[in-house]
Parts: C-alpha cells; sequence; structure tokens
C-alpha cells in the first residue's frame, strides 16, 4: 500500500495493481471514472498538470458507501472524505480556483441565442479564466445536476447548482362587501 497522496501519485499506485484482486482495487483510492487523470488499471498513469486542476479520487468501502476525496492533479493536495463525489469536486476547486464560489450562477443557453449567451458568460467571468481551467457554474436541470468533468470552455468542469425556490408571497385576501 502506498502512503503517497495526490490524485497523480494515487492513480500510479492503481495502475501498478494490474493483477490484483477486485476487493484490492476497489479498495484502493484512484481518480473517478470520467473525471480528470482517469485511467484504468492497465492504463498509463497520467502526467502531473502544469498547473493547478480539479479532479476527484474514489474508494469503495462496501457497495454501498463509497469515499470521494477532492485532489489536485498538479500537487499532493487531498481534500476530506466525502460521501458524495459533486461535493469533493467542489473542495477540490475550493483549493485550485479559490474564488469559484463568487461567480455568478448562469442558466443554460438555449437554442439560436447561444452565442450571445457565451459573450455574456465571458463578460461576467475574469479575463482568462477559462483559459485556466477554470469552472462554469450553472444552474441544474434535473435530472442533469451532476458536475461535468471538462464540460466547459477550456476543459474546466461544469459546476450545477440547485436553483433555489422562491417562496410563494404571503398577501392578504380582502374580502369585498
Amino acid at each position: 500500500m502506498s502512503n503517497d497522496t495526490g490524485a497523480i501519485a494515487r492513480q500510479r499506485h492503481y495502475t501498478s495493481l494490474r493483477n490484483a484482486d477486485r476487493e484490492v482495487l476497489r479498495g484502493t483510492w484512484s481518480i473517478g471514472y470520467g473525471d480528470p487523470g482517469f485511467t484504468t488499471q492497465f492504463g498509463t498513469p497520467p502526467e502531473p498538470s502544469e498547473h493547478h486542476s480539479a479532479t476527484s479520487i474514489r474508494k469503495i468501502i462496501t457497495d454501498a458507501l463509497w469515499l470521494h476525496r477532492g485532489a489536485c492533479l498538479a500537487c499532493p493536495w487531498e481534500g476530506p472524505d466525502r460521501r458524495r463525489r459533486d461535493a469533493a469536486i467542489e473542495d477540490a476547486h475550493d483549493h485550485t480556483h479559490p474564488e469559484w464560489r463568487s461567480l455568478p450562477i448562469m442558466d443554460r443557453a438555449s437554442g439560436r441565442g447561444a452565442r450571445m449567451w457565451w459573450q455574456h458568460v465571458r463578460a461576467r467571468y475574469p479575463q482568462g479564466w477559462f483559459d485556466a481551467g477554470g469552472p462554469l457554474r450553472l444552474y441544474a436541470e434535473p435530472p442533469f445536476d451532476r458536475h461535468e468533468a471538462g464540460a466547459a470552455p477550456g476543459g474546466g468542469f461544469i459546476l450545477h447548482t440547485t436553483r433555489r425556490k422562491s417562496k410563494p408571497s404571503s398577501a392578504i385576501q380582502l374580502a369585498l362587501e
């Protein structure tokens, strides 16, 4: 068992377990399927990123209990254990792009207005944000509410946020006499 931390070190250890038992593989920290840096145990481990890049690592405790951690592809940083992947991805973005939570949450583009929508998004986000792999915050549209790796411009995550339900306004109904 390797004591090295960080997404790259964990994935390198995972790919070294080519003939390991299934339960050993399940209990080993590795980059989550579909997240940046993912390879199977038979693949080539990823190389470290040039800049801090968010990903997640996971390990399976039981079929009903998976643990996730946010991690960085450029350094050994790992976040705390989380029960849900999206919380771990958000931890990773707190490390890689600390100001992401203050950015505006946008609605998805629709139809013919997509080009104008992108201009609006780029005007509201910091200069060079997407070039640095920064995330795009969108309101969630169930069932598409899972954070999406590589879906933002520049290859960053789309971080979905559930739209807060507005409270019904309380009005007093006056009786007509």
